[in-house]
């Protein structure tokens, strides 16, 4: 039993969404899938923000486990006015 693609990619927006607001958008998600996340597993997520255009920002992020990362994304989001 392992955490899905789908699972992960709810939980990068779920962290960059609570960082940028209740009224941001998220634009694009770009993931890359690496150690798996099991039952039990504690996953940390780090992330800062690499550019900024008008109101968008991109974060890169990486969600880690004790095996290494299990997710690393890069996410556009439209910060609110």
């Amino acid at each position: 039993v392992f955490m899905n693609i789908l699972t992960t990619n709810g939980l990068v927006n779920r962290y960059v969404t609570d960082w940028a607001g209740p009224n941001s958008s998220v634009r694009n998600v770009k993931i890359k899938l690496g150690t798996p996340n099991t039952p039990g597993d504690n996953m940390t997520f780090n992330g800062a923000v690499t550019s900024k255009e008008g109101d968008e920002v991109t974060v890169e992020l990486a969600g880690k486990n004790a095996w290494g990362d299990h997710v690393t994304a890069s996410v556009r989001v439209s910060l609110p006015a």
